[in-house]
């Protein structure tokens, strides 16, 4: 207890008792311990307030340490300014023996963290970092946009070949039925003629057996161009099935789809198949003609022109018929 009363005992009074001091370098010692005092409270409440409000900041622990010193310097200055009236001077001297024990913490423990600080990239680095990833991003941009190119060019191609008759290279019974569609749309909604010409090869079948299956093909591919320059750009044309073709002809009436399928029959009448490869294949074709009449379904447009198609066969082949009336060439 006497320890106790001796720490608050004011009797110790060095020389320069505050009595003895001037009125001006009393305000001054007085008001700088006091404003230094409530900075160095201040601090350690701002600094704990940021470790618990960021529990992502590394070293939380420092800023704890930091906050205990700079608190504890406080308490220094708090008692230097009491000592001005009151001579507590072993609290005085506590308090800096603790103040110097945790500056003496804290510089080791910095110096412990010091090769981890050092090694966090600095602001310069993160900028060129940043950078780099940017550049990065833009390649990685540029690249995703070629890939969709790629693709959207790679599903376009595959829908091509989905529709495209992969021999002759005009669209298959698919792509002929979606074109169809949109052109009875088209020829409802203007009131426009629709003609339609299903085109069959006569005695194919003699073709294959006779000269092959390689030789089948390329009149198939020749038939196909005759066709095509016969008729006009906005027309289509389509491999039905096997050696049968049907030819859509927007904009055109049935009179004027006879005289274009006639045309076409004796083109293909008249031209020397497989020249090519040395030899002269005669062949001819019969063909169905119809035009589309309102309210007709899509179903039955397709039978009534098969079936004009096996009128002209029956009827003795290279023939062109039209509303079951043979045409164009006699037997």
């Amino acid at each position: 207890m006497d320890i106790i009363s001796a720490l608050f005992d004011g009797s110790f009074m060095p020389h320069g008792h505050c009595l003895k001091w001037q009125a001006d370098l009393l305000f001054l010692h007085v008001v700088g311990d006091t404003l230094t005092v409530i900075a160095y409270f201040l601090i350690p409440i701002a600094l704990i307030q940021l470790v618990r409000k960021r529990d992502d900041l590394a070293f939380n622990w420092i800023f704890v340490m930091f906050a205990a010193f700079i608190f504890l310097c406080g308490v220094t200055h708090l008692m230097a300014l009491i000592n001005i009236w009151h001579g507590y001077y072993f609290l005085s001297g506590l308090s800096k023996l603790a103040t110097g024990i945790v500056s003496i913490m804290t510089t080791v423990m910095i110096v412990y963290l010091l090769p981890k600080v050092i090694a966090i990239p600095s602001n310069k680095d993160f900028k060129v970092k940043n950078e780099q990833l940017l550049l990065v991003q833009k390649e990685l941009l540029a690249a995703n946009q070629l890939l969709e190119q790629r693709v959207e060019a790679r599903t376009k191609e595959l829908e091509k070949l989905a529709r495209t008759d992969a021999l002759t290279g005009v669209l298959n019974r698919g792509g002929l039925i979606n074109n169809l569609t949109d052109e009875i749309d088209r020829s409802v909604r203007y009131k426009h003629p629709l003609s339609l010409l299903m085109i069959d090869l006569d005695h194919f079948k003699h073709v294959n057996d006779q000269f092959g299956h390689q030789r089948g093909d390329t009149v198939l591919i020749e038939a196909v161009n005759i066709v095509s320059k016969a008729s006009r750009h906005s027309d289509t044309l389509g491999r039905y099935g096997g050696e049968e073709f049907l030819l859509l002809l927007p904009e055109t009436n049935v009179t004027e789809a006879k005289i274009l399928a006639e045309r076409i029959r004796q083109d293909i009448e008249q031209h020397p198949f497989c020249q090519d490869e040395g030899l002269n294949i005669s062949l001819t074709c019969s063909i169905g003609v119809t035009e589309y009449e309102a309210g007709q379904t899509q179903s039955k447009l397709l039978q009534t022109v098969d079936r004009l198609l096996y009128s002209a066969k029956n009827s003795g082949r290279n023939r062109v018929t039209v509303n079951d009336d043979i045409a164009a060439k006699d037997p």
